[in-house]
C-alpha cells in the first residue's frame, strides 16, 4: 500500500512476517532485485537506510545508454547487454526512457578520428541490432553549425549524430519500488540494517533500526542480499571488491549553455576524458568527473559532494567545447555528486575500469551484488534473483515460483493519460506526462480538487504544487529533502534551490503525517543542510 500510512503498515509486516529475501539497499540495484523477486512469488522485504535512490542512483548522468565509449576498452558484452536493456525500457517504461539525439564532434589531432568514430557508431548500431529509435548518421560542417552553433570550430573535422535515452533516475528507482510493493514486497525507507546476523531455525535474523522512530527491531529472512552499491565493501566487511569513483555534475541555465535540445559529447582539454552537455528543460547538465575515492571504503554518512576543483574542471571542459558560453562559477545553479560502485579491475585509468557487476555469497548468510550501471539494473537484478533462488532451493525452499517477469512487465507509469481537458501550459503538460506517465491522472485529481495545487512552484520551471502533495501521499516521500531533491527536484534545477517552497513542503508533511513542530523543524534543517553542502565548493 501507499498513502500516508504505508510506513506503519510496512513496519508491522517487517516485524511480524518471515521473508525469503531481505534486500538491503534501496537504490537502483536493490529496488530492481526486490521487484524481480516479488513478481516471481518470493516473499521480499526491502530496507533502505535513507530515502529510496538517495545516494548514487539519483546522482547519475540520467542516461539509459549502451556506453559508446566502452567500445574502446573492448567491453562489447556490456554494451550489447546495455543496449538490449535500453530497448526493453523503451517498451516497458517509455515515459522514463526518452530518446535523445546525441552529437559527437571530432577534432584534428584528438581521439577519435572521424573514421574511427564512424566505425564505432556503426558498431554501436549493430550491437543494438539496428533497433535504435533513430538511425545514426554523419554530419557535414553546415549541419553541425546549424545543430550546435556555439560548438568550437577550430580543428572541427566532422561529427556523428546518434540516439540514446535520458531518464529521471530517482523516479526510475521509485517506480521499481512501487511495482515491488504492488507485487507483495514490504518496503521501508529510513531503516538501517546491521551486517551481523544470528540464526533462528532456517532463518537469519537481522537487527534493524527505524531511524525515523529511533526504535530497534528484528527482521527474519532465509537469505539476506547486500545491494548497498558503493558502500558494499564497508557493509560486508570482507575483502575489498570495489574501486569507487566520484562523479560530479553541474547544472547551469540553458540560455548560458544552449544545446538546442541535443546532448553533446565533449572531451576535456586537460586530460581528454569524455563527458556530456545534457539538455534538461530550461537547464543544461555538465558532467561528469571520475575521481578515485581516497582511503577506506566509503560509508553512507561520508561527505559526498562537489569540490571546487571539480567545478573548475567541468567549467573548463564546457567552455572549451562551447567558447561563446564563457561560463563562470557564478553561473552554476547547483551541483550533484555520487559514487560509482565500480569493480576494482586493477586498471590504472578510472575510465577504463569495468562497469560489469559481480555476485557472490558468504557463509554468514549474505548474497552480495556490486558494480554495474543504471542501464543494466534490471538484468543485474534478474541474475541476482536467479542466484538467490539457487541458494534458497539449497536451503529447503520448495514452493513453485514464476519465471522472471521483468523483461516484459511494464512499470507503473506505463500507459496513456489524457491531459487535454486540463488546459495546462505546454511545458507543464510535457513535464507531467514524462514524469508520471499514466499516473498523471492521480496528480491532476489533486489539481481538480484544489485549484491552488495547479500553480507553478517556480516561474521558470514546470513543477506544480500538486506534485508536492502527491510525493507525500503516493510516492513514499518522508522528508522535505525527499520531496524537493528526488520527487520534485527544485533543489537541482531552481535558482532558489527550492528554499522558497521548503516551508510549504514541511507544512504539507506536518499535516499529512501528524508531525510535531519539533519534527517539522528537524526536516527543514536537514534540507537546508543538504542544500548548503551542495554549495560548499564556493568557499574553497
Amino acid at each position: 500500500m501507499t498513502g500516508v500510512g504505508w510506513r506503519e503498515a510496512a513496519r508491522r509486516r517487517l516485524e511480524s512476517e518471515s521473508f525469503d529475501l531481505l534486500v538491503v539497499g534501496g537504490g537502483a540495484t536493490g529496488a530492481a532485485i526486490a521487484r524481480d523477486a516479488a513478481t516471481r512469488g518470493l516473499r521480499v522485504a526491502l530496507c533502505e537506510r535513507g530515502d529510496f535512490a538517495s545516494q548514487t542512483s539519483s546522482q547519475s548522468s540520467k542516461l539509459i545508454h549502451g556506453g559508446l565509449r566502452y567500445l574502446q576498452h573492448g567491453d562489447f558484452r556490456l554494451v550489447f547487454e546495455s543496449l538490449a536493456e535500453r530497448r526493453r525500457l523503451l517498451d516497458t517504461a517509455p515515459h522514463l526512457c526518452r530518446p535523445r539525439e546525441f552529437l559527437y564532434p571530432c577534432y584534428a589531432g584528438r581521439f577519435p578520428s572521424p573514421m574511427l568514430l564512424s566505425l564505432g557508431v556503426g558498431l554501436y548500431d549493430a550491437l543494438a541490432l539496428w533497433q535504435a529509435p533513430v538511425r545514426s548518421r554523419s554530419l557535414d560542417a553546415d549541419e553541425i553549425h546549424r545543430l550546435a552553433p556555439w560548438l568550437r570550430n577550430a580543428g572541427l573535422q566532422g561529427a556523428q549524430q546518434y540516439v540514446d535515452c535520458q531518464t529521471d533516475d530517482a523516479r526510475l528507482v521509485l517506480e521499481n519500488v512501487l511495482d515491488a510493493m504492488t507485487s507483495g514486497a514490504v518496503t521501508l525507507s529510513y531503516v538501517e540494517i546491521q551486517p551481523d546476523l544470528r540464526r533462528s531455525d532456517s532463518f537469519h535474523v537481522a537487527q534493524a533500526l527505524d531511524r525515523e522512530r529511533g526504535e530497534r527491531f528484528e527482521i527474519r529472512a532465509r537469505l539476506m542480499v547486500n545491494a548497498t552499491g558503493p558502500f558494499c565493501d564497508s557493509f560486508s566487511g570482507g575483502p575489498r571488491k570495489l574501486r569507487p569513483t566520484l562523479g560530479v555534475h553541474l547544472v547551469v541555465d540553458g540560455d548560458r549553455l544552449p544545446t538546442q535540445g541535443r546532448a553533446v559529447v565533449v572531451h576535456s582539454p586537460r586530460d581528454g576524458r569524455l563527458a556530456f552537455l545534457l539538455p534538461a528543460g530550461r537547464r543544461t547538465i555538465i558532467g561528469t568527473t571520475e575521481t578515485d575515492w581516497p582511503g577506506r571504503p566509503p560509508r553512507p554518512e561520508d561527505e559526498i559532494r562537489a569540490l571546487r576543483r571539480d567545478v573548475d574542471y567541468l567549467l573548463e571542459l564546457a567552455n572549451h567545447a562551447f567558447p561563446p558560453a564563457n561560463l563562470r562559477p557564478s553561473d552554476v545553479i547547483s551541483t550533484f555528486a555520487g559514487l560509482r560502485p565500480l569493480l576494482d579491475s586493477g586498471r590504472a585509468n578510472q575510465s577504463a575500469t569495468s562497469r560489469e557487476h559481480a555476485i557472490w555469497s558468504d557463509a554468514r548468510g549474505w548474497l552480495h551484488v556490486a558494480g554495474g550501471k543504471l542501464t543494466t539494473m534490471r538484468s543485474m537484478a534478474e541474475e541476482t534473483v536467479n542466484r538467490a533462488i539457487e541458494l534458497l532451493r539449497d536451503r529447503g525452499l520448495q514452493r513453485a515460483l514464476r519465471p522472471c517477469q521483468t523483461r516484459t512487465r511494464h512499470l507503473p507509469g506505463t500507459g496513456k493519460a489524457s491531459l487535454l481537458a486540463h488546459n495546462l501550459a505546454p511545458d507543464i503538460a510535457a513535464h507531467l506526462n514524462e514524469t508520471y506517465g499514466a499516473r498523471v491522472d492521480q496528480v491532476l485529481a489533486l489539481v481538480t480538487a484544489d485549484a491552488s495545487m495547479g500553480r507553478r512552484l517556480d516561474a521558470e520551471l514546470p513543477y506544480v504544487a500538486g506534485e508536492l502533495l502527491f510525493a507525500i501521499r503516493s510516492d513514499l516521500a518522508c522528508e522535505v529533502e525527499d520531496v524537493l531533491r528526488r520527487r520534485v527536484p527544485l533543489a537541482l534545477f531552481s535558482k532558489t534551490h527550492g528554499m522558497d517552497v521548503a516551508e510549504e513542503t514541511a507544512d504539507l508533511l506536518t499535516r499529512e503525517r501528524g508531525w510535531s513542530e519539533q519534527r517539522r523543524a528537524q526536516s527543514l534543517l536537514q534540507y537546508r543542510a543538504a542544500v548548503s553542502a551542495s554549495r560548499m565548493w564556493h568557499d574553497e
